[in-house]
């Protein structure tokens, strides 16, 4: 009965592809032949010529009313934007992608958030051009993600994070936009998890080396302060974002503003020990001994560190002190939890390394070895810190986006090569750099004719 059945629906089928097949035309409405072609080679099981684009079977897969599924297709579209630049299939799909990873942001588990965020990202960096429109319509939802009124944890809020700064870095037409975000990041350095405030730093200082103008010296001297607040925490990730950070911001920073921390440091110092000397005297006066005065003063001495770390704690800090703590990082030394071998020296590497930078004594340099065997060369801190922050983002994918990504390629002014440079045959290795080729034996015969004009000169007393 079932084979009957099933040869009943596939003749109707048939049937019904004829009757479209005998109302081929000219007109707007009519079937083409190859059509029913395919009708009945799909009925007939035969399904090798049909060919279905797998960016956008997954791209489908995103509608289905199970989440699993939908995680699926996420994960899968995010490799292949990943590995490969796609900039054709973003472009055709991009409403609907934006549209479907928004509704996941939205409504989707932490998992479908987190790879929603990560998607977006990965598909505003293949898309490369500046929209407003498309950046404001990220806006909203990427923040509420980023400071955790969706729920779904630190993974959620990372993702999130790291996408509304790539959306700020490419998406944002005015430096308004990108300020805007960065103020929403430095929100949330001072609140909930370690790790999603380590990401907080990281995007804020990644838009940092992107802006024209520089900070303003309230707002330099702010954030000094808060990141030095932050060297002071427990996690070693926010320490180290906390210290590139500065780093960054020390880089950018006009002379201007670096003399008038300088000179605040020095009136600050002069008020401080005019204190401690008006206190010493009153303390001689009332106990008239010298041992009060001695004990007094260590009494002072220990307030005035309590108070510059209450200073620095509450938005006072000045560059001083910010240095003296990287100093005591780049030793392990304040450190009262116990960190492993690994930790310690990530740590003491890192900020060595910053603190070389800072003096001027070493120039952070990268280089990166391409597909064809061209090297992209980093210098400079605010250069290699937008590197690290791309690289990051793009994982195992930094190279085929370096190779083909136009965005990267402004970014990084360097143009890859397009293929491989061609190599020489063995036949023609011997005749240029074998020791008989023609181009050996002149540059033999040039070294031994040298070397008898030497020793006729050292003959004759030349």
């Amino acid at each position: 009965m079932g084979g009957r059945r099933r040869a009943h629906g596939v003749a109707a089928a048939a049937a019904s592809c004829l009757e479209l097949g005998s109302l081929a035309g000219d007109g707007p409405g009519s079937v083409s032949t190859a059509s029913v072609c395919s009708a009945f080679s799909y009925l007939d099981g035969d399904t090798e010529d049909i060919q279905v684009d797998e960016f956008e079977r997954r791209l489908d897969a995103l509608f289905e009313k199970r989440g699993a599924t939908r995680e699926k297709a996420l994960e899968s579209l995010a490799v292949m934007l990943r590995v490969d630049y796609r900039a054709d299939n973003c472009l055709s799909h991009s409403e609907t992608l934006t549209s479907r990873c928004l509704v996941a942001l939205k409504r989707g588990s932490a998992v479908e958030s987190s790879l929603a965020s990560q998607l977006l990202g990965l598909h505003i960096l293949t898309l490369g051009q500046a929209d407003d429109r498309l950046f404001q319509t990220l806006r909203q939802e990427l923040e509420r993600s980023a400071i955790g009124s969706t729920g779904g944890g630190a993974a959620v809020q990372m993702a999130a994070i790291d996408t509304l700064a790539l959306a700020a870095f490419v998406l944002a037409e005015d430096e308004s936009g990108t300020r805007a975000v960065m103020d929403r990041l430095r929100a949330l350095w001072g609140k909930g998890d370690a790790k999603a405030r380590a990401a907080a730093v990281r995007g804020w200082s990644f838009l940092l080396t992107s802006l024209d103008n520089q900070l303003r010296d309230d707002e330099a001297t702010a954030c000094l302060a808060a990141l030095a607040g932050l060297m002071d925490e427990r996690d070693l990730e926010l320490r180290t974002a906390a210290g590139e950070a500065a780093a960054v911001l020390r880089c950018s920073c006009s002379e201007g503003i670096l003399s008038s921390l300088a000179e605040a440091d020095k009136e600050e110092d002069a008020d401080e020990e005019e204190e401690e000397e008006e206190e010493e005297d009153h303390i001689h006066e009332s106990n008239g001994s010298g041992g009060g005065g001695g004990r007094s003063k260590g009494a002072g001495g220990g307030c005035r560190a309590g108070r510059r770390l209450a200073e620095c704690d509450n938005g006072g800090g000045r560059m001083g002190e910010l240095v003296e703590k990287m100093q005591d990082l780049a030793l392990n030394k304040g450190d009262k939890l116990r960190r492993s071998r690994r930790e310690r020296a990530s740590q003491r590497s890192t900020f060595r390394g910053l603190l070389g930078a800072l003096s001027g004594e070493a120039v952070p340099e990268c280089r990166i070895k391409l597909q064809h065997g061209d090297m992209l060369t980093v210098e400079g801190v605010a250069a290699t810190h937008r590197l690290a922050f791309l690289r990051r983002f793009l994982a195992g994918g930094f190279q085929a986006h370096m190779q083909h990504n136009p965005l990267l390629h402004d970014v990084f002014g360097f143009q890859p090569r397009t293929g491989r440079p061609e190599r020489l045959t063995p036949a023609e290795k011997r005749l240029n750099r074998s020791c008989h080729s023609a181009e050996s034996k002149a540059r033999t015969a040039n070294r031994q004719w040298s070397r008898d004009a030497k020793a006729s000169r050292l003959e004759f007393g030349y």
